[in-house]
């Protein structure tokens, strides 16, 4: 272990931001690949279901980050952060009630929104192989 600690400021965290633009444009990807793909195998119905899913993730992501954000900063501050947790766990019920507003009205194949959702699932394991394999602090092991 090293005894030196890295400052975030420095290269440490434009690392977290390339992966962070990473991971969204990972999840895009995901998300048109995934669509194409039913759309040639299973129709029209489910790759628009993959694609409405992955609208769903998206807005998951910025949500739950503005909402992270939010907790931490009333938090430093000395404040109970009850609103803005209040506001993370909501994201929770909302996503919760569009899942099953697609599930009783049929408007798309539930298993078609929920690939992608599982968008950002698939774009973390994909960032996090990338990362693993092309750090530029690897040597040659």
């Amino acid at each position: 272990m090293n005894d030196q600690s890295e400052p975030l400021t420095t290269e440490a965290h434009s690392a977290a931001r390339l992966s962070h633009k990473r991971i969204l444009l990972l999840m895009a990807i995901i998300c048109v690949v995934a669509a194409l793909v039913g759309l040639v195998f299973k129709g029209s119905m489910f790759g628009i279901g993959v694609l409405f899913g992955g609208a769903m993730a998206f807005a998951n992501y910025f949500w739950q980050e503005s909402s992270t954000r939010a907790i931490f900063a009333v938090a430093a501050g000395g404040s109970k952060p009850f609103f803005p947790a209040l506001r993370y766990v909501l994201r929770y019920l909302v996503i919760g009630g569009v899942i099953w507003l697609v599930y009783v009205t049929g408007a798309f194949p539930i298993v078609a929104v929920i690939m992608g959702l599982a968008a950002f699932t698939f774009a973390v394991m994909a960032e996090a192989f990338i990362s693993i394999l092309f750090r530029p602090d690897r040597k040659g092991s």
